[in-house]
């Protein structure tokens, strides 16, 4: 009996050696790395779909807001004639010109489809990662010819899409928010000034007619 444990013994420290030999072997490393390139393209998918969908909703809010005041302006300047009235017809051609080259930009941009497309790829990687999951739960042998076929199920799901921005990557994780914490600061500082700029734009856009209608009659003089 004592024989026959050891025996047992030593096939279970063979077993687990043989075991140790595969996972530490290129191929075993190969599929590692590729489970983590792809749980990484995900959550930096993820984060994709995520600004796309803030960008889309900020530009909504935008445009709605001066669709408002254009149509405020054009009830409330209706009646009126003269200087004025020129003046008044004059800023709700440039706001309505404004906004409509505004909507033509966010309609280009394809925000709110774009968006779609990632939450579509993500969840497709989703569904990679899982096969994988279950595939390495299985104790299924990992052969070169099933690895070639899960990378090449990777590359179906990658290639011909839109990539995303490195933004996405250094906001994919807590460990990557840690690590390019400066990078994620600055982009959110340029995102900031451009959304301001993006808000008074037609504000500016008037004040530069202006100055420049002021301009053009200290030269007549």
């Amino acid at each position: 009996m004592e024989g026959d444990g050891e025996m047992h013994k030593d096939i279970k420290e063979t077993d687990r050696e043989i075991t140790e030999d595969l996972e530490n072997s290129p191929l075993y490393k190969e599929f590692r790395d590729l489970k983590r390139r792809i749980k990484g393209t995900r959550h930096s998918r993820i984060e994709a779909s995520k600004r796309l969908r803030r960008k889309n909703s900020y530009y909504e809010k935008i445009t709605n807001f001066y669709s408002l005041i254009v149509l405020i302006l054009s009830v409330w300047f209706l009646n009126q004639s003269g200087e004025m009235g020129l003046l008044a017809a004059k800023i709700l051609l440039v706001l309505s010109l404004s906004l409509t080259y505004f909507t033509m930009f966010i309609n280009a941009k394809n925000y709110k489809e774009r968006a779609g497309n990632f939450e579509t790829n993500y969840q497709q990687l989703d569904v990679l990662t899982n096969k994988l999951d279950r595939f390495e739960a299985s104790q299924e042998v990992l052969t070169e010819n099933k690895l070639k076929e899960f990378q090449r199920e990777y590359e179906k799901l990658i290639i011909g899409k839109e990539n995303h921005l490195n933004i996405d990557f250094y906001m994919s994780t807590p460990e990557k928010q840690k690590e390019f914490k400066e990078e994620i600061i600055k982009y959110k500082m340029v995102e900031s000034l451009f959304n301001a700029l993006i808000a008074i734009y037609p504000i500016l856009l008037l004040l530069l007619i202006y100055l420049f209608s002021k301009i053009i009659k200290m030269i007549n003089f």
